[in-house]
């Protein structure tokens, strides 16, 4: 399965399930623990968001939700817990915590990659041990942070093939792996009507959410803003200019 995954591209594709569902593999294996992260906890609690799923999806079924911590237990003794990464050293709090696997949801809205390294280092299992360790993660091409993840698992031999090549299998940069995600991916969302509501976006914003278009750009597709960080900084003309 690989150590490390991402799944992204359009909106709709059925990414919080899958993470969901990646998350609830091994709830059978005694000693398993998860954990799923948000940025925010706002972002956790939403609807839709990855708490009200799970929630929809357990209640009832034998499992125990602790409202305190934001964690399922499963008869098991497995651990299915949620967490977010809000604050400059809010990663430090699972500085003594083990996890198998560790999955992050919309991984581009964090700024830089630092929390999300440092995570790495909270994957462990015992000896003997069968199930994988994991780091997951999805997103939509949107973001503070689009650039580091585009930079980090997709590759361009994706962004420069056709549609039919570019969706019909799975990617790999550096021994890590990318799915693509496209809308029609997911039979239960009504594509049609979706698509209209994001016919009512800015180009750049409807390529990145609706074609998942990892490339789309105001600026175009091979130059980034921060190369002209200085442009804005220069004086103004008339102080160039003689007799003006």
């Amino acid at each position: 399965e690989g150590l490390e995954a991402f799944y992204g591209g359009a909106v709709g594709g059925g990414k919080s399930d899958s993470m969901l569902m990646d998350g609830l593999q091994f709830a059978d294996v005694p000693g398993f623990a998860a954990l799923l992260l948000r940025r925010t906890y706002k972002e956790l609690t939403l609807p839709g968001g990855l708490i009200p799923r799970s929630q929809a999806w357990l209640a009832g079924k034998g499992v125990k939700w602790d409202g305190d911590l934001f964690k399922w237990t499963f008869p098991s003794g497995a651990v299915l817990q949620f967490g977010y990464l809000d604050s400059q050293f809010d990663h430090l709090r699972y500085q003594s915590s083990a996890f198998q696997q560790i999955g992050f949801e919309e991984l581009p809205q964090w700024k830089d990659d630092v929390q999300y390294r440092y995570m790495f280092s909270r994957l462990r299992r015992l000896v003997g041990s069968t199930v994988p360790i994991k780091m997951r993660a999805n997103g939509n091409p949107d973001g503070p942070g689009l650039e580091w993840v585009k930079d980090r698992f997709v590759t361009q031999e994706y962004i420069d093939a056709d549609d039919d090549t570019r969706f019909s299998n799975y990617w790999e940069k550096d021994g890590r792996i990318f799915f693509p995600a496209r809308l029609r991916d997911n039979p239960h969302i009504d594509s049609d009507e979706y698509e209209l509501a994001l016919a009512e976006l800015d180009l750049v914003t409807r390529a990145r959410l609706e074609s998942g278009d990892w490339t789309a750009s105001p600026f175009g597709k091979y130059v980034r803003k921060e190369w002209f960080k200085y442009i804005h900084e220069a004086p103004p003309l008339t102080r160039w200019v003689r007799g003006w």
